[in-house]
């Protein structure tokens, strides 16, 4: 950042205040000192005027009195001259004359007083002159007057004068204060306020993100040290702000890019969830072609494909110490992200770039989750089908358990019979008894085959409903139809709590449940609660019927056999007791 010069004395915007405020006080100073001296020469002078004025109306006086012609009239004459020599002399004092000997003013007061030494000196006492003596000396007298009203006027004019200079100090005083304030304000206007205004005008527009209009100020004073400064850092603002700009629009674009990435490999996931290795040709596999085609615009370059390994072979087993690998070509290079899962490589999502072109962190980062939704996709594939071959052997050998504990024994009880009945007809026995040995082969063939449609209904049973509670609805529903009484339903489990290995033996349990009130219980009423207790899987099939048999044994009980062997698949027994006074409750418990 570029320093400001150090601002000089004379430049100084407050330096140049102090300046004219000294310029106006000594202004001030002389008009008050020259005014003090006007005034105080003023002093004296309208007394002065008023004194001359009284020795000319004494003149007056005098000059009439001596008309009188008496004796009084002498002294009274002589009483008004001493008391005008008094005041004639106390006109002036001696510095006040001395220091205006030589004005008008001077020299008209020796007339005066030359004048009146002469009058008084040659006057006669009243009663001795003549009327022609006292016509001359009125006449004198009268010139004595004029003489007296010139000195009157000179005092004045004198007093003028002064005053006059008085006013001139104060218009010259004013004029100047006024000239000095008026070139102050212009001075102020180029100075200070267009400054500021242009200042004011920058802040503005910094203020609103305007960073290339500049204050233009180049004086070296306060302002332009301001000015400066506020130049240079709308510069730096302006560097921050496109720094700031750039950096915005580059996290914009890596969360635009995210959310796209992220729809994409949503909808490849979706899309992916129903897929099903099996049905497809490995060599022609391919995801939604659109999602590929969203998927290279948002990569930018290159074409992308997806390679499966044979569907037969899956137990590859590898170690994969890089999930990307780049194949080199003439004009291509070919990236390779592997479809792995828990040790097991199921093909390469193949990236195909023109030579010398940069693969960035966040184009592998989407490509490898694409590869890992297809190799999830293929691994849940896999799973779906182990899954569905263990239930098919433990459903074979459930089938093989309940065929050999019921259609099995009851063949070999025939069989038996059967051999019986030959040694009954070839010992040539009683037709009654022979006819008894055909009676209870009818009874086995009868118990077998109703044994042989309850295993037909119980293994035709599927799981349609992709919901439990649904499936496990429309059974209650059914048997309710068939009981002819109200069959409660409690289901208190999470959706989708259970496997579907788990679902298919916790529907085959409470339909043959509800099959033996159906057939034996002769109730009014029944229930099937199934709650979730401490990790544990609750489940009560009740009825208020006529309760069970003493002692119950599994044997020659195809539904509590049948019950008894889905259980065991749960991990867990059968508990059949007595609920209340009558009626049966089938319980259990098993874990998630």
């Amino acid at each position: 950042m570029a320093t400001n010069s150090p601002i000089n004395s004379s430049s100084s915007l407050i330096a140049r205040a102090g300046q004219i405020m000294a310029v106006i006080i000594m202004l001030g100073i002389v008009s008050m000192v020259s005014s003090m001296l006007v005034t105080e020469s003023l002093d004296g002078d309208a007394a002065q005027i008023n004194k001359a004025g009284a020795l000319r109306m004494q003149a007056v006086r005098i000059s009439r009195a001596y008309f009188v012609n008496d004796y009084s009239a002498t002294q009274k004459v002589n009483a008004e001259i001493a008391v005008f020599n008094e005041h004639l002399a106390d006109l002036f004092n001696k510095n006040q004359l001395d220091d205006e000997q030589d004005t008008a003013i001077a020299k008209q007061y020796q007339k005066i007083k030359t004048l009146w030494q002469t009058l008084s000196r040659h006057s006669l006492p009243v009663n001795k002159m003549t009327l022609a003596q006292s016509i001359k000396l009125l006449a004198s007298y009268d010139k004595f007057v004029s003489k007296l009203d010139v000195f009157v006027s000179l005092l004045q004019r004198e007093s003028e004068k002064k005053l006059g200079y008085l006013r001139l100090i104060q218009e010259v005083t004013l004029f100047l204060v006024i000239a000095v304030l008026g070139f102050v304000l212009i001075k102020l206007h180029h100075t200070l306020i267009m400054p500021l205004k242009q200042l004011v005008n920058v802040a503005e527009q910094l203020g609103k993100g305007n960073f290339d209009v500049k204050a233009n100020y180049k004086q070296n004073d306060e302002l332009g040290v301001l000015a400066n400064t506020i130049d240079q850092m709308s510069s730096e603002l302006k560097l921050t702000y496109q720094e700031y700009e750039q950096r915005v629009s580059e996290k914009t674009l890596a969360l635009t890019r995210s959310n796209q990435s992220l729809d994409i490999l949503y909808r490849a996931a979706r899309n992916l969830a129903g897929y099903t290795l099996s049905e497809q040709d490995s060599a022609s596999f391919q995801i939604d072609h659109q999602i590929i085609e969203e998927l290279e615009q948002l990569i930018g370059v290159g074409k992308i494909a997806v390679k499966i390994n044979n569907i037969k072979n899956n137990s590859l087993a590898v170690d994969v110490s890089s999930k990307n690998t780049i194949i080199d070509d003439i004009c291509f290079n070919y990236h390779e992200f592997v479809l792995e899962k828990q040790g097991l490589l199921f093909g390469y999502l193949l990236w195909e770039t023109p030579k010398k072109t940069v693969a960035y962190g966040w184009q592998k980062q989407i490509l490898q989750g694409m590869a890992d939704i297809i190799a999830t996709a293929i691994e849940l594939d896999q799973k779906r089908s182990s899954e569905k071959r263990l239930v098919i052997v433990e459903e074979r050998a459930v089938i093989a358990r309940e065929l050999h504990d019921s259609l099995a024994q009851s063949l070999s009880y025939l069989k038996v019979q059967m051999s019986l009945l030959t040694r009954k007809m070839q010992k040539q026995l009683p037709q009654a008894q022979v006819e008894e040995t055909i009676d209870d082969i009818k009874a086995g063939l009868n118990s077998a085959y109703l044994q042989l449609r309850e295993l037909l209904t119980t293994f035709r049973l599927q799981l349609d409903d992709p919901s439990i509670k649904n499936a496990l609805s429309a059974t209650i529903t059914e048997f309710t139809a068939k009981c002819q009484h109200p069959i409660e339903f409690n289901y208190q489990l999470p959706d989708n709590y259970l496997s579907a290995n788990q679902e298919i033996h916790l529907l085959q349990i409470i339909r043959e449940a509800l099959s033996n009130i159906h057939r034996h219980a002769q109730a009014t009423l029944a229930g099937v609660e199934i709650s979730l207790n401490n990790s544990k899987i609750s489940v009560n099939i009740w009825d208020n019927g006529k309760g069970l048999p003493e002692p119950v044994t599994k044997r020659g009980h195809f539904g509590i056999s049948i019950m008894a062997e889905r259980a065991m698949s749960l991990g867990t027994e059968i508990h059949l007791t007595t609920r209340g006074e009558l009626g049966t409750l089938v319980s259990f418990e098993f874990t998630h």
